[in-house]
């Protein structure tokens, strides 16, 4: 029988992981967030190059008008505009701060792997096998494509559903919650209620099709 830690050390170390993500990457720790940046990292990008270059744009653009303007009615038409001088006459602002490369996402995603891959080579569990457990053997009247489909039927709609609620159950139910965000509160409240009715509901079926 596996032992697991105790669940203060346990809780211990995922809010350490929580506050270093925090103050490390700047922004609230999410795992379906970090597969979304790591899956669409062309997308991400693309979008990045366009909001700088959009940026840079209305920056030139406005910089152009107010100097033209400078030029021709001098400063007391700037200053009832309410506009400032060109960037050129007045120092650069503070640069804003960078989105997160996908590369960093990644690195958290093979972290989390690389982490139960070592603690369990570690406490002497790590045996890989490809059959799964009775419950899921059961439930799929002992066809295996049946299970793998199911399985893949489940992750397919929890990426759905997690881009849906805007986060999965690490962004809303450490990260959330921590921060008292309403939506993290009722979402974290609904994966409870979601998850300990679909356990009685196979619970059910399992003792239905002959489960001790």
């Amino acid at each position: 029988m596996t032992e697991y830690w105790p669940w203060w050390l346990g809780g211990l170390g995922l809010g350490a992981v929580v506050v270093g993500f925090r103050l490390l990457v700047g922004r609230p720790l999410g795992v379906s967030g970090s597969w979304a940046k790591v899956a669409f990292w062309r997308r991400e990008a693309a979008a990045a190059r366009e909001a700088a270059a959009m940026a840079d744009n209305r920056a030139a653009a406005q910089d152009a008008f107010l100097a033209e303007t400078l030029a021709e009615f001098g400063e007391d038409a700037v200053a009832q505009l309410g506009m400032e001088a060109p960037a050129a006459e007045k120092p650069a602002p503070a640069a804003a701060r960078e989105a997160v490369p996908p590369a960093a996402h990644l690195v958290f995603l093979l972290s989390i792997f690389a982490g139960a891959l070592l603690m369990a080579v570690v406490a002497g569990d790590f045996s890989p096998r490809l059959e799964l457990s009775d419950l899921h053997t059961a439930l799929a009247a002992g066809s295996p494509w049946q299970v793998w489909f199911s399985l893949f039927m489940g992750g397919l709609m929890v990426g759905v559903g997690t881009q849906m609620a805007g986060g999965c159950t690490s962004g809303h139910g450490l990260s959330g919650c921590a921060m008292f965000a309403p939506t993290s509160l009722l979402a974290t409240a609904a994966f409870f209620a979601s998850a300990v009715a679909v356990s009685l509901v196979l619970e059910l079926l399992y003792r239905a099709g002959g489960g001790a």
